[in-house]
């Protein structure tokens, strides 16, 4: 019998498309790459425009590379790796970089050295079933393929996402790339319908009516279309002409099985069995799976290809011609028909040699065929072989779907549960994670392993403390009420955890207790042990005993380095710096800083060499060194990932900024974070209230000061924002300021707190019109910072003691253009009469909105003018300026008629 094909061949309509992708394609190839998103439902006729377009560059030097995304069993980063592959057959490991961003860098840079030598077309097909590595590498390649020689196609299924679809969000951030382009296909009309309809039919005898049936029935769906043709021809050809006169299928599930019908038993079986291993199927696969000679399982394909089913890929690989084909072939099967073929096909993976076995695959498969334990162990080998790659959220996907076996080992839950929390930390999924580990902790107490419910329930603690929860150290001090005195190795690990936040907290003496019921036994395990000398060092630096400290994060940092963790080493001198800082031990700080940046750079953490480059602001920033400072900022990231990497660098710039008079770093970070929202860390403070007060926000400062200031036993490393309270905060704010640095400055050891206390006392009593006190804990306060290496807090003093002249020579050393201009305006005391006209409207207690829309200004413009005028004047609040103002019109009218 011969079967003639109903296959349109000719390439119908989508002209100003085709010729919109050419013209992309000529300016990519002067280098200006681009990415185009084509969409459409299914069967609309992506893939064809895909195909004609890059079959146009068989004879060009530009080389095509298409991937696939796939419903299930998918690899991460698959597609993007298939596409590499067929550009450059150089081996590439993906699991060789140590982090995601290195990793990215990585396989970006590999496309751009084949692009150096030719145009290449990078074709990702189906990315509505990308998984989350594929889509996030496709976002951070958009980003940056304009500088490469790189013509990116993403084919999409318009009718495949719904509004809160992950690829949606990844799609949005790529569309809004300035070299972006989108592609929407219609359905065929009019001419360009008829036209497919007779090209298909290719002579076959088709009568007018049943075309106009096909015609609506298929709504220009061009694949729809197409396999109604098939069932009409096939229904003419097997019953006649009457049996057109019926009906045509209303589904694509009953076209393919009229079109089944031809096919014997062992056929259908056949094609069935290739329909569950997936769309793209391997002929040695497929015949391992079935008890069936080589020969009928080839002649049976023949046949699919023949009606048009599948179509050869490569010798040995075939491929359902469309996903929708192969969707309605594997929906015929009832579930308990589907899961025997399931479980034939991961019985026939496991025999494969472990470079083909795809775990991904045996995941998948065992999860079909409902054979919950093997699921459990493939989908978390699938979920650690993520990991390895730094693919987090498909790694929690395959973690998640071992879950979900009913009757799972209670420890094994727990495990992977664990995992999951480990993954969702690494995305800063913080409230996430904590639920994991507290439900890890519950499966290991079912299992009775109280060691790893206590790892567990300490691990979601700390997250709840850095996720700003309420009493986070409520389950740990549950747990330890009812753990046996024997179970020392867990109750160590709470008494740890409950050290760790405690001083965090502030409150050293707590945490020095629950350090002492850590058995010394435990102290064996390593990981315990670096946890242990971090809180101890931590807690000698709150107390202020540098020796106690120096020992400590001595033992702290060997620990660390003998776990061989980066992460950990990292952490050990970043943390010991910030302590350094604080003693105002410079050379210390230095090297650690030093050590610390050469760590995050040799294992590639980015967010560890920003935690590096904000940290080494602060430093410079404490030395006066607001060139270095500045320097440092422009290697911290506005948009970085870590939270308190972003907080902390954003309090730190804004003071280099308010210091330097320099209004694009101040506008850079300050916009950066919402402050009526995010939790902003003591530390921070300063910078935050000082351009609010400049800008005329006086209150706001105030407000934002009054939450940064915890109720805690000892507060340390935070005396730039508790001087920002003397200087902003209420009256009862400044009594908790105050105690807060009388308590810190009782330590045995000179700190930036016990030179802080007479500054204080100095803001306090110029408040109070006391200028003889004033002066006295001034000059205090300006010995102690010079003996700490802290000139502009030692200019500050000596400005209040009255040495004007002496601050004007440390502040320009330090090159703080604000203070040296401020007290140049304070000697010549002019200000322009813009200037003036807002000031007295400010004083007047006009709203800054009011101002700019009285004089059609904008409001940033009332803003900077308000700063001007705050620096001239030497004032820090709208309470002062009608006195200042005063003043100044006697100097300015001097001055005008001196003139």
């Amino acid at each position: 019998m011969i079967v003639r094909p109903v296959l349109c061949r000719t390439f119908v309509g989508r002209h100003e498309e085709l010729a919109y992708l050419r013209q992309r394609r000529l300016d990519v190839a002067s280098s200006h790459g681009a990415v185009l998103l084509i969409a459409g439902d299914a069967g609309i006729g992506k893939s064809r425009l895909i195909s004609e377009f890059c079959d146009s560059l068989a004879y060009s030097r530009w080389r095509v590379g298409r991937g696939n995304c796939l419903e299930f069993g998918a690899r991460p980063y698959g597609p993007i790796l298939e596409a590499l592959a067929q550009l450059d057959p150089q081996p590439f490991d993906v699991a060789a970089a140590a982090t995601k961003d290195e990793q990215f860098e990585a396989i970006a840079n590999r496309f751009a050295a084949v692009a150096a030598r030719t145009g290449l077309v990078v074709v990702v097909e189906d990315v509505h079933w990308a998984d989350a590595a594929t889509l996030e590498f496709l976002t951070y390649f958009a980003a940056r393929i304009e500088r490469v020689r790189v013509l990116l196609l993403l084919s999409m299924r318009s009718d495949a996402l719904y509004a809160e679809h992950a690829t949606l969000v990844a799609l949005a951030k790529i569309t809004r790339t300035a070299s972006a382009g989108r592609i929407d296909l219609a359905a065929l009309r009019g001419p360009e319908l008829r036209t497919f309809i007779d090209d298909a039919l290719s002579g076959i005898a088709l009568s007018e009516k049943h075309s106009r049936t096909v015609i609506l029935s298929g709504e220009g769906n061009p694949f729809f279309t197409e396999e109604l043709l098939k069932s009409a021809v096939e229904r003419q050809r097997t019953a006649g002409d009457s049996a057109l006169d019926k009906d045509l299928p209303t589904t694509l599930r009953a076209m393919l099985l009229e079109r089944l019908r031809p096919l014997s038993e062992t056929e259908r079986r056949i094609v069935a069995q290739a329909a569950v291993i997936g769309r793209t199927f391997n002929v040695a696969l497929l015949a391992a799976t079935l008890d069936v000679r080589q020969t009928e399982i080839f002649e049976t394909l023949r046949r699919a290809r023949d009606f048009q089913l599948i179509e050869e890929a490569s010798a040995g690989v075939f491929r359902f011609r469309h996903a929708l084909t192969r969707q309605a072939l594997y929906e015929t099967y009832l579930g308990a028909e589907v899961q025997p073929r399931h479980r034939a096909i991961a019985l026939a993976l496991e025999h494969e040699s472990p470079e083909r076995r795809s775990v991904e695959a045996l995941a998948y498969h065992w999860w079909a065929a409902g054979d919950t334990e093997r699921a459990a162990r493939y989908n978390e080998l699938a979920g650690d072989a993520a990991t390895a790659i730094h693919a987090h959220e498909d790694a929690i996907a395959f973690y998640r779907r071992a879950l979900e076996a009913a009757d799972l080992d209670p420890t094994l839950r727990g495990k992977v549960l664990e995992k999951i929390g480990e993954r969702q930390v690494t995305l800063t999924l913080q409230q996430d994670a904590r639920a994991s580990f507290v439900a890890a902790a519950a499966s290991y107490r079912d299992a009775g392993s109280v060691e790893r419910e206590a790892h567990c329930l300490t691990q979601g603690a700390i997250i709840a403390y850095h996720a700003g929860l309420p009493e986070p150290t409520t389950p740990l001090e549950s747990m330890l009420e009812r753990l046996d005195a024997g179970e020392y190795l867990a109750r160590s690990r709470i008494h740890l955890g409950l050290a760790w936040l405690t001083a965090t907290f502030g409150f050293p003496t707590r945490s020095g207790q629950h350090l002492a019921q850590v058995d010394r036994r435990a102290l064996s395990i390593l990981e315990i042990r670096t946890r242990f000398h971090n809180v101890a060092a931590w807690n000698a630096m709150t107390v202020g005993d540098l020796e106690s400290f120096r020992s400590e994060h001595a033992a702290w940092l060997a620990a660390a380095q003998e776990t061989k963790s980066p992460r950990l080493i990292l952490a050990s001198h970043v943390n010991g710096a910030s302590c350094y800082i604080s003693f105002g031990c410079h050379r210390e700080a230095s090297e650690h800083l030093q050590a610390g940046l050469r760590v995050s750079r040799d294992s590639r953490d980015s967010s560890g060499e920003e935690s590096c480059h904000g940290l080494a602001a602060l430093y410079h920033l404490m030395r006066g060194e607001l060139h270095h400072a500045r320097s440092a900022m422009d290697s911290v990231s506005t948009s970085s990932e870590h939270r308190v990497n972003a907080v902390l660098a954003a309090g730190w710039g804004l003071l280099i900024g308010t210091y330097l008079d320099d209004d694009e770093l101040i506008d850079r970070w300050f916009g950066e974070v919402d402050l009526t929202s995010v939790r902003l860390e003591p530390e921070c403070g300063a910078g935050f209230a000082e351009v609010l007060v400049r800008r005329g926000r006086a209150a706001e400062a105030a407000m934002l000061l009054h939450r940064l200031i915890p109720d805690c036993e000892v507060l340390r490393a935070s005396a730039l924002t508790l001087l920002a309270v003397g200087r902003y905060g209420s009256a009862e704010d400044r009594v908790r300021a105050r105690a807060h640095l009388a308590q810190a400055a009782e330590g045995r050891d000179e700190t930036i707190e016990r030179a802080a206390l007479p500054l204080f006392d100095a803001m306090e009593c110029a408040r109070d019109g006391c200028s003889s006190d004033t002066a006295s804990f001034a000059r205090g306060a300006a010995e102690g910072f010079r003996r700490l290496g802290m000139p502009l807090l030692e200019a500050q003093a000596l400005e209040l003691a009255g040495d004007e002249a002496g601050a004007f020579l440390l502040y320009r050393r330090c090159g703080a253009i604000h203070d040296v201009r401020r007290l140049e305006g304070k000697r010549a005391g002019i200000i322009s009469q813009r200037e003036r006209e807002i000031a007295l409207l400010a004083a007047k207690g006009t709203s800054n909105h009011d101002i700019a829309r009285k004089l059609s200004i904008t409001l940033k413009t009332v803003e900077k003018h308000l700063s001007s005028v705050y620096r001239k004047l030497g004032v820090s609040s709208r309470a002062a300026l009608n006195s200042a103002l005063s003043s100044n019109q006697i100097d300015h009218d001097e001055h005008r008629h001196s003139a």
